[in-house]
């Protein structure tokens, strides 16, 4: 029966809008209705389970290359158009894919939500499947806002050329109202999901604790405060003290750890079906053909098939972050493994960059494509936002407890006798600095550096003061409306002039 979701993959397989027309006015006599599924709760988590295909298509090198890649912590040398801001409407970089499987997953997402409250299943477990489609259409969402600003929205279920022309008519709708939106919908429902670690879902599906995230991601972009650390102290209940989580279950290859709370699951077996990226790629040194040699290193671990693409390459600004003993030092930044040191951090009198590190290395990569799950969001980062969120509110002492908590692991993680916790508060502008950088040295690659930065309201200062300075094709391209993605082209151009990309003019 996981085929009778047909349905709303029917609804998928349209490119976001207007593209969808012929699919609905085609005979649909081989197709399952919505009248004819949702008819048991095994149905609606099949639904379910759709709405988190998109997610794949999303957390991928594209969305990660453009937070990460060409954020203040590092960039990509070479030819490749959108790590040089080369970005317009007719090429609109990964904006264009991205922009499709979101909305993809919003109409999901639309679909089950309608389903299910049609549906014959207990009233008292509608609740509880209804929350996980609002929470999935929320990170959707929120995807979309952070990469576009303002953007189409809409709740209804595209069932019909009816609704489907009322959605064509969409313009963009500003991004506060849509925040401000589903925040007040995640609130409502929150409450029917799991309250507990997202590890201890089976599955690994959606707990409270990924609804109280979104909530208080959304709400700091709107700077408020108070709605955000409300969400946050709510996920503290869940997941406790951060000590109890290893350093080492942040490496990208271990899978839905404790300390997760969101992270999308790609598959990797030597049989069967595979879902895999292409992000290690980016992360790992070259390897001499038909060795496990990267880069002057062997790493057997690795294996002799990978095959990187030209890796991130990280920012002076970034390097000089680290206490030169913080253990996450050696993870994210890779100057040698295993006692050997690489060729690249040894050039230039050995003032040469390192590599990325094996935080995000893929044992047994096989030419471009891993297995590593995309970890989007996890408890260290609730204790920063915290931390910013109880600085703007003036509660210093929770301010520092949460920043502290952070910094004790990595103290106690590290082979070295050292404290890296702050001693005294720094003062309120001193401290929102630090924790901009400790987001850095704890968070890099996973999914967030950029919309921070745009957060902030210093992006485009930051890129100019930072790899603009190393890598001359970002100082000569880079604009201040690169902050947010076009719209493509084509995008527009269904939209019968309902949508505009102002900025790129």
């Amino acid at each position: 029966m996981k085929r009778n979701y047909y349905y709303i993959i029917l609804l998928a397989l349209t490119f976001a809008f207007s593209s969808c027309k012929k699919m609905l006015e085609e005979d649909a006599q081989n197709f399952v209705s919505p009248e004819q599924f949702y008819k048991n709760e095994a149905q609606c988590i099949a639904a379910l389970n759709g709405c988190h295909n998109p997610l794949n298509s999303i957390f991928n090198q594209g969305l990660l290359l453009s937070i990460e890649g060409i954020s203040d912590l590092a960039f990509l040398g070479n030819l490749n158009n959108e790590t040089r801001f080369e970005l317009s409407p007719s090429n609109p970089g990964m904006g264009k894919g991205l922009w499709t499987s979101a909305y993809q997953g919003v109409m999901y997402c639309n679909a089950a939500i309608e389903g299910i409250k049609k549906s014959p299943v207990a009233e008292d477990r509608k609740p509880a499947l209804i929350a996980e489609a609002v929470t999935l259409r929320a990170l959707y969402y929120y995807v979309l806002t952070c990469t576009f600003g303002d953007v189409p929205f809409y709740t209804e279920d595209v069932a019909n050329l009816a609704t489907l022309e009322q959605v064509n008519a969409l313009g963009r709708m500003s991004a506060k109202d849509t925040r401000n939106f589903l925040i007040k919908d995640l609130q409502t429902y929150v409450s029917a999901l799991p309250k507990m670690r997202t590890s201890q879902v089976p599955n690994n599906r959606i707990s409270s604790s990924m609804a109280y995230m979104l909530i208080a991601k959304m709400a700091m972009w709107e700077k408020d405060y108070v709605t955000a650390l409300d969400a946050l102290k709510e996920i503290r209940t869940i997941y406790g003290q951060l000590a109890q989580y290893p350093l080492t279950d942040t490496y990208f290859r271990n899978k839905n750890t404790p300390e997760s709370i969101f992270e999308v699951q790609f598959t990797w077996t030597l049989t069967g079906l595979k879902k895999t990226s292409n992000v290690a790629c980016y992360f790992t040194p070259p390897r001499t053909t038909n060795t496990s040699t990267y880069n002057g290193v062997n790493i057997p671990e690795l294996g002799d098939k990978a095959n990187p693409f030209t890796s991130l390459t990280p920012s002076e600004y970034f390097m000089d972050l680290y206490d030169v003993w913080d253990p996450r030092r050696n993870m994210i930044l890779a100057y040698s493994y295993n006692g050997q040191s690489f060729s690249r951090p040894l050039a230039n009198n050995g003032t040469g960059k390192p590599w990325m590190g094996p935080k995000f290395w893929f044992p047994g990569m096989d030419n471009i494509a891993d297995g590593n799950n995309q970890k989007v969001f996890r408890f260290a980062d609730a204790l920063l936002m915290m931390a910013e969120c109880a600085n703007e509110l003036d509660d210093v002492p929770l301010a520092m407890s949460s920043i502290n908590e952070i910094k004790r692991r990595a103290s106690v993680s590290s082979s070295a006798t050292i404290n890296l916790e702050l001693t005294t508060y720094p003062g309120k502008t001193e401290f929102l600095e630090e924790v901009k950088a400790e987001r850095a040295r704890e968070l890099m690659g996973e999914y967030g550096r950029k919309w921070d930065l745009v957060r902030w309201g210093t992006w485009y200062q930051s890129i100019l003061n930072t790899v603009a300075n190393e890598f001359v094709d970002i100082k000569d391209n880079v604009r201040p409306y690169h902050e947010y993605y076009p719209i493509p082209d084509n995008e527009i151009l269904r939209s019968d002039g309902k949508l505009h990309n102002n900025a790129y003019r």
